[in-house]
């Protein structure tokens, strides 16, 4: 199996852990409206929202980067391409020595579609910003995003539209390792 994979599959079960411990229950996600995934274990409807209890789900098939690739006239870093093609989750809000941040991950199909509509916005505005390339991974509480350099595949902090400014794991592997779920709302 993958690095990358290996190292989220052991982040997902780290969150797993600490909503069993701490709350006695999988984790959980609210939205607004149904919002079906292959990673729900039951759904509850409270007033005007929909609380799922979800746990992650390995995909049968590796997310399919190759329009995306394709469009851009680039191949992405192998370690992008494990990192949201190994699972379907919900984000989780991690903690980490350099950030916290809220980890991105997929929902569902229409989830999937709407991050690859957003990759491939930020990786215009890179190109055409004449930025090397990379491909967000998680949002801070901030202005920075957690990005993979898609050339080094180190994990690097940025400003949208601005150069990286900080390179904050030499590879994606060693990054997730060092990430510690909490109970952040991130909001």
């Amino acid at each position: 199996m993958n690095p990358v994979t290996l190292a989220l599959e052991a982040l997902h079960q780290r969150y797993r852990n600490l909503w069993q411990q701490d709350r006695d229950s999988l984790p959980q996600a609210r939205f607004q409206r149904p919002w079906p995934s292959p990673c729900i274990n039951a759904t509850q409807q409270q007033s005007d929202e929909v609380l799922y209890t979800w746990e992650a789900q390995p995909r049968s098939a590796p997310i399919a980067f190759y329009d995306l690739e394709k469009a851009l006239e680039v191949t992405f870093h192998s370690d992008i391409k494990a990192f949201y093609g190994s699972f379907w989750a919900d984000s989780i809000p991690i903690e980490h020595p350099v950030v916290d941040a809220l980890l991105l991950q997929v929902w569902n199909d229409e989830d999937q579609q709407r991050l690859f509509e957003n990759l491939l916005g930020h990786a215009f505005a890179r190109l055409k910003g004449r930025l090397p390339l990379t491909l967000f991974i998680a949002c801070t509480h901030g202005d920075d995003m957690v990005c993979i350099d898609n050339e080094s595949g180190q994990v690097v902090l940025e400003k949208p539209g601005y150069p990286a400014h900080k390179v904050i794991a030499e590879s994606l592997e060693s990054w997730l390792l060092q990430c510690q779920p909490c109970f952040d709302n991130y909001a």
